[in-house]
């Protein structure tokens, strides 16, 4: 007569086992949700903050300081799989409330450059954490053209001889290495809370300052490159702030 108990067992069983997939999917859920409104704060923050808004600034940073609360609250109880691919899971999501929450302290006291130094970290920080959780968006696509840029501008920091093919070649493929970086971002662009007609202007101008690197490589002219160098680190970091925060 064993079977009985085993049978009335058996539902309980189910039901539990069903619930277990249930309550992983929403703490893993909960996490990704987390850090990627996480992000959209923290540009909205940054951005009013060197517009000089501290009003709007510290809006959405009481915004996010609570939402990371929650998010490190409910996802250290009870971590989901994903965490173990992230080295100092915990320390990260510990650090980024303390780090925010000095952020908040220095805007309620004026410091808006103390609260900016404070924040600027969380970009990488974040970034880490989206890719270790699989997730790839165009703050993720933005960072790498910003890595494909700085590959070019070794050219700045020290000024090529245009007359050695070697240089030449070079510059030319760096160059279509961050054109192609760039317009890979468009279609993260696209579905951006900021609408793309933005993006694709700021992107375009920067597409004419790459075709002027060719008129610089063409003319021998190391001149031109450098200055129009200049105004490609200047048109990047207008559109990595403005779309990445």
């Amino acid at each position: 007569m064993l079977f009985r108990p085993l049978l009335f067992l058996a539902p309980l069983l189910l039901a539990a086992a069903s619930l277990a997939p249930t309550a992983e999917a929403r703490t893993t859920g909960a996490l990704v949700r987390g850090v990627t409104d996480a992000q959209v704060l923290y540009r909205s923050t940054t951005v009013n903050l060197r517009a000089g808004r501290p009003a709007e600034a510290e809006a959405s940073l009481k915004t996010l300081v609570a939402l990371w609360d929650e998010t490190a609250a409910a996802i250290l109880a009870d971590p989901p799989p994903l965490a173990q691919r992230i080295n100092l899971f915990a320390e990260q999501m510990e650090g980024s409330r303390a780090r925010l929450k000095r952020a908040a302290d220095a805007l309620s006291q004026g410091r808006t450059d103390g609260a900016l130094d404070e924040l600027a970290p969380l970009k990488r920080d974040w970034i880490t954490l989206r890719l270790g959780l699989g997730l790839y968006g165009l703050v993720e696509c933005l960072d790498e053209s910003n890595q494909a840029l700085d590959a070019l501008m070794t050219h700045k920091r020290q000024t090529p001889d245009l007359t050695r093919a070697e240089a030449r070649v070079d510059i030319i493929a760096r160059t279509a290495v961050y054109r192609f970086a760039l317009r890979r971002c468009e279609s993260f662009a696209a579905s951006d809370p900021l609408g793309d007609g933005d993006f694709r202007r700021q992107a375009e101008a920067i597409g004419a300052a790459l075709d002027v690197i060719d008129s610089a490589i063409r003319l021998r002219d190391p001149a031109l490159l450098d200055r129009v160098l200049t105004d490609l680190k200047t048109f990047d970091t207008q559109l990595t702030q403005r779309f990445g925060g």
